[in-house]
């Protein structure tokens, strides 16, 4: 098993909870109607915002986006949602929980936190239960439900993949963090085996697209490696032993920004992407994945997320939780 120093760690770690004010979901004026919600279980609850595409929802999937550290219902006054063109163009449910003041000062997920990188408690627990809960209400296609999101959000990602991934077709954690830091010594486990101890019996191979900007001063470019290194040595273990260590291809795109995009194949399929756009800051980054101006990526995102699901001997099983209280926005 490899660690990261205790002392690169502390400043890794202190570089993804300093996050940076940015716009949650800056976009057009006109931006597609959402609903906003609450829901909650034994945990507590949370206030979320809802897209549903035009049409039957039935056996659509379902995208949870996380935002990162900053105050969501101020970003969210000018009512911008760019990831909702995307879910239009797609054809998939969109959900935005929100994080309050009372349970982080920044607004912020707590990942970071042992008692929330659990299956059935804290923040992943309302997490996974409103995502199981939106299934249920508007038939969604369980076998294809998601979560990403940037910063802190990106860093929940990799938990709720750890402790759901019988819930969680693929995963983004863009900037983000590996799972299970500890807290006290700042360590890093790149051998996989914490996630393959936190899946449990229902340990398999999680599909992943990372992004973690060259430039970013916040969230530490060495950060996303780590997270990458982690989850492809997690998922050889998990049942991929042909997944390589090194991309099987290189690809670029100029839009909307330079960017080397990596992948990571194995006989069978693509189990992760690594995009590195080259120049942007963290809210830089953070504004690429959610404004216009970054569609491109963000669609690039979601057709990566689409093109998985669940395999039908992983399926998950309906469960009880509590429901949601809507009202429109």
């Amino acid at each position: 098993m490899r660690w990261i120093s205790p002392g690169r760690l502390v400043v890794v770690m202190l570089a993804v909870l300093v996050v940076s004010v940015q716009p949650l979901m800056p976009g057009r004026a006109d931006a597609a109607r959402v609903s906003e919600r609450e829901f909650g279980n034994a945990a507590g609850s949370r206030q979320y915002f809802l897209h549903v595409p035009p049409g039957d929802p039935a056996g659509k999937p379902l995208m949870i986006y996380l935002h990162g550290c900053t105050d969501p219902w101020a970003q969210l006054a000018d009512t911008g949602f760019s990831l909702t063109e995307i879910a239009d163009e797609l054809g998939f449910v969109l959900a935005y929980p929100i994080q309050p003041e009372s349970a982080s000062e920044r607004y912020c997920w707590n990942w970071f936190d042992p008692a929330n990188q659990q299956r059935g408690q804290g923040e992943p627990s309302i997490i996974a239960d409103l995502a199981s809960s939106l299934a249920a209400e508007f038939g969604l296609d369980r076998s294809r439900v998601y979560v990403g999101g940037y910063s802190a959000g990106g860093a929940m990602s990799t938990v709720m993949a750890a402790t759901y991934p019988d819930l969680f077709a693929a995963i983004a954690p863009m900037a983000g963090a590996p799972y299970g830091l500890n807290p006290n010594t700042f360590g890093a486990d790149l051998s996989g085996v914490s996630i393959i101890e936190a899946m449990g019996p229902r340990a398999r191979p999680i599909p992943a697209f990372f992004l973690q900007d060259l430039a970013d001063q916040t969230s530490l470019y060495p950060i996303g490696r780590t997270n990458l290194l982690q989850w492809l040595a997690a998922n050889r273990r998990a049942g991929a032993p042909d997944l390589p260590e090194t991309p099987t291809a290189i690809t670029a795109t100029a839009t909307p920004v330079p960017t080397t995009v990596e992948h990571y194949r194995t006989a069978t399929r693509e189990l992760a992407q690594f995009h590195t756009p080259i120049g942007p800051d963290h809210i830089g980054g953070g504004l690429l994945m959610q404004s216009r101006h970054g569609l491109p990526l963000q669609r690039a995102m979601m057709n990566f997320l689409l093109a998985h699901h669940i395999p039908p001997t992983h399926h998950p099983q309906p469960h009880p939780v509590r429901g949601c209280v809507a009202r429109a926005r």
